[in-house]
């Protein structure tokens, strides 16, 4: 069985790391690790039949002939805005061939997504290698898109490099915006349908992966922006305990506007008035959002301001029917300690803000408002502000970000605003909250890599010697939609950085020999790049700046949801 340890692979690479990598690693974030028995070999054919809960599924070899792939394989039928229902069992064999299913989402100027009006999208991805000795670790991957586009397809995440370290990966489908999210607080509409997806996709893969080769006691679910967002969240819940054993969060964080929704009747108001409708009527509103066709209620949506994240989790009220996901909000169950803990990698990059330029709309009318001294455009909903406070919060935010007015300057400091209300402060709370509960390790890093594959800065067209949101993220996947160039510094952070998540999906532990260099749990940040090496946390001073405007004002700790 492969062993490495962070020293001996970056020495293979021509790597360096700082000395005091040479540290023995916490013993409570190692687990044994046991020789794993053969129990399954897959010959290497072009098609091979799986048995499933449901009935057989063929999947195919890759056009490589590295792995299996079983795509569009549907794990729940969605019922309108409530949790999925079982899929129906087949007879015949599935072919599990179908590479582009998307969830209902409207255009939007990003290569990881496309528009649909699908609604019977609920299907998976299982990638296996060609042959399985042991029962492999099982990395279930929740795509991003600010919970409003986006899809698990292979188009957009292809496998290959995190299969050449004995995994099978599964990626997933769930529903978007309002068909996701919309919570009226009613039995119709009870919120959270996009997380119940996810939560039934686990149930799926702890049901059926046995049969791929995988060990459904070993389950790490791992994601990006607020799919890694969701994948903190399913630790918020009673109903998903058992079905993973660790998280990743790639740019994913709880606090910020993106990952919740203090008022969701609100939302469903405001999208409502945009089609003509005025009513505070949750039964009203269930007509609108039932009968409005989907086209037209995504255009709705793809107006707004912030359009990915119009619709975003929330508090639900329960009903009998129906399996409630998120009952009190994140804020409370973590200051209760009443997640439930599990080990966790997470991380940044250092201006992650660099892509809010990309929405067009919303970065054009803050720009028009912000030259006109109207500062109520940057007003967030998870901050609640007394209205006799408001002008001195405006205030405060305006002299912070934007003291000089000039076009150049006013982008900047939106960049350098949205880093640090959606990324930067939220994380830097999230984990030391979550530190502070958990006897398990939190695993902390800044990517810093500058390379041909940073997809946020190929997007911008950014010289800043800064890391972007999604620049991390084609280290892990390939790009099929949007092939990405690849140098020899690429190709290293890419070995480098999938054996990391991958032993962390292994063992609990990024790197699993101690004493000859590992990475150090959380107060340790290990900025990822060619010399890897500890580093402080970004802008400490603008976090806390950040924490302290949130312990004032933060709609989950100071209202009644």
């Amino acid at each position: 069985m492969r062993t490495y340890s962070l020293v001996l692979v970056l020495a293979a690479f021509g790597l360096a790391l700082a000395e005091d990598t040479q540290s023995d690693i916490d013993e409570t974030s190692s687990e044994e690790i046991v020789e794993e028995k053969p129990v399954l070999a897959i010959p290497k054919e072009k098609t091979i039949i799986v048995d499933t809960k449901y009935g057989k599924v063929e999947g195919g070899l890759s056009f490589s002939g590295l792995y299996y792939e079983f795509m569009g394989i549907k794990y729940a039928v969605p019922v309108d805005f409530k949790a999925p229902e079982e899929p129906p069992s087949h007879s015949d064999v599935y072919r599990a061939d179908i590479r582009a299913v998307l969830c209902p989402q409207f255009p939007f100027h990003d290569p990881l997504t496309a528009p649909s009006d699908n609604p019977d999208c609920l299907v998976l991805n299982v990638y296996t290698p060609t042959s399985i000795n042991g029962s492999l670790p099982v990395m279930f991957f929740i795509h991003g898109g600010g919970f409003g586009v986006g899809s698990g397809s292979p188009a957009f995440y292809g496998p290959q490099y995190l299969l050449t370290h004995d995994v099978i990966l599964v990626t997933v489908n769930y529903r978007l915006n309002a068909y996701g999210f919309l919570n009226l607080h009613t039995k119709e509409a009870p919120g959270n349908a996009g997380l119940k997806d996810i939560r039934a996709a686990l149930r799926w893969v702890r049901d059926n992966i046995k049969n791929f080769g995988g060990d459904p006691d070993n389950v790490t679910i791992f994601g990006h922006g607020t799919g890694g967002t969701a994948a903190i969240l399913m630790t918020m819940s009673e109903s998903t305990k058992g079905l993973f054993k660790r998280v990743i969060s790639e740019s994913g964080s709880l606090f910020t506007p993106q990952s919740f929704d203090p008022n969701p009747i609100d939302t469903a108001i405001q999208i409502a008035k945009c089609l003509e409708v005025n009513t505070e009527d949750p039964e009203k509103l269930y007509e609108v959002f039932s009968e409005t066709p989907i086209i037209k209620l995504e255009e709705a949506i793809m107006k707004q301001m912030n359009s990915r994240s119009v619709f975003v989790p929330s508090v639900e009220t329960v009903f009998e029917d129906e399996e409630p996901f998120l009952t009190d909000t994140p804020y409370n169950i973590l200051v209760q300690n009443k997640s439930h803990c599990v080990p966790i990698l997470i991380g940044l990059n250092t201006v992650e803000g660099l892509t809010s330029t990309l929405d067009y709309f919303t970065i054009t009318s803050q720009l028009d408002r912000l030259v006109n001294e109207d500062y109520s455009v940057l007003d967030q909903r998870n901050l609640i502000v007394p209205k006799d406070e408001k002008e001195d919060f405006r205030n405060l935010i305006k002299d912070t970000y934007f003291a000089n007015t000039t076009e150049e300057a006013l982008v900047g400091g939106l960049i350098n605003y949205n880093s640090d209300f959606s990324f930067v402060g939220p994380m830097d709370m999230f984990i030391d909250m979550y530190a502070n509960i958990s006897s398990q390790p939190v695993f902390s890093y800044i990517f810093n890599h500058i390379g041909t594959r940073n997809l946020g800065r190929l997007l911008t067209n950014s010289s800043l010697p800064a890391t972007s949101h999604y620049d991390e993220l084609f280290y892990i996947f390939e790009l099929e939609r949007l092939p990405l160039p690849m140098d020899e510094e690429d190709a290293r952070i890419v070995t480098f950085m999938t054996m990391l998540w991958t032993n962390f999906a292994k063992y609990g532990t990024p790197t699993i020999d101690s004493g000859t260099g590992e990475w150090l749990p959380y107060p340790h940040n290990l900025a990822i790049a060619i010399e890897p090496q500890y580093v402080t946390s970004l802008t400490p001073e603008r976090a806390q700046f950040w924490r302290e405007l949130y312990q004032k004002y933060g709609a989950e700790i100071n209202n009644e949801i």
